[in-house]
């Protein structure tokens, strides 16, 4: 069993107390960091301080990252696979 350790974070105006496991830490910390650069971009680029306007571009702007990750990783795979297969159909011509 992987024992949890605090991991105290400040997100946005939020104060957060975590526990999370040793392998996890510095993923979490660079989560809210990256949070935190983008609470401060949306504040300046909206010049908006309120926190729920400012959080809702945030968490979108994330989202959408994770939406262009995965299209661009599913297209990646597709195109490895299809390389894959014709080196496949090529080794398989040299031992016929």
């Amino acid at each position: 069993m992987n024992p949890k350790i605090p991991c105290n974070l400040l997100v946005g105006i939020q104060s957060i107390a975590l526990r999370v496991s040793p392998g996890e830490e510095a993923y979490v910390r660079n989560a809210a960091s990256l949070v935190n650069r983008l609470v401060r971009y949306y504040e300046q680029e909206t010049n908006s301080s309120d926190p729920a306007a400012v959080m809702a571009m945030v968490a979108l702007d994330l989202a959408m990252c994770g939406l262009k990750f995965d299209a661009e990783h599913n297209s990646l795979q597709d195109d490895v696979l299809e390389e894959n297969n014709e080196l496949l159909s090529l080794a398989a011509e040299f031992t016929v």
